[in-house]
Formats: structure tokens, sequence, C-alpha cells
């Protein structure tokens, strides 16, 4: 069965946008049109990480994000120091643990996933 990655990017853009520090009163993103969102800029990879780690905590999916999407970003340096991520401006990095729980939720219900 494969994976409906409108059905996860509609759940996420209902829960976690709203908690969002870029969502605005108009109920739109103020990231500048230059600076993507993370989280739905990398959806497609996020999704194979949550669907392929396991764990009830959340340090193991931090591993693999930081390791696969992170270290791929513009703004994460060779040191590892990302800007967005130290000054809490990175969707992805700050609602983490909300994503993850998203998503995982999303798979079972479409049967990808276990529960």
């Amino acid at each position: 069965m494969g994976i409906d990655l409108d059905s996860i990017d509609s759940r996420l853009r209902k829960s976690i946008c709203p908690n969002c520090v870029r969502f605005t009163r108009q109920h739109t993103c103020s990231l500048p049109e230059d600076r993507p969102c993370s989280l739905f800029s990398n959806l497609d990879q996020i999704v194979e990480i949550v669907r392929g780690t396991h764990s009830p905590r959340v340090e193991p999916y931090l591993t693999v994000l930081r390791d696969q999407v992170c270290a791929a970003c513009d703004h994460e340096d060779d040191h590892k120091y990302c800007p967005c991520r130290e000054g809490l401006d990175c969707a992805l990095d700050t609602y983490y643990p909300m994503i993850i729980e998203t998503i995982e939720r999303e798979l079972v219900r479409q049967g990808v996933l276990e529960d």
C-alpha cells in the first residue's frame, strides 16, 4: 500500500501550522517566499524517517533528521550549526515531536504503519 502524502500534508497543515509562530492572523505563513518551510519542502524524507524509525523517544528520530535532512539544508553549516534552528525559527525542528505524532497517526490510519 502506498503512502498518501497529500493526506499527511493536509493533516500537518491543520495541526502544525496554526501552532507555528510564523502563522499569521490571515492564516498564512510569514516566511519569505525565498525560504520555504523546511517541514513541507522535505515532507517525503520526513515521512520516510518517521516510517522507518520506531522508538518511544524522540531522540532516535531527531538523530536521523539531523543526519539526513538538516545536513542537506542550506542553513546548516559544516559544523552542524543552524541559525534558524538555534533561533527557534525552524518549524521542522521546533514542532518535530508533534510532527512525528501526526505523521505516525496518519500512517496508521492509511494502514502503512501498525499501531
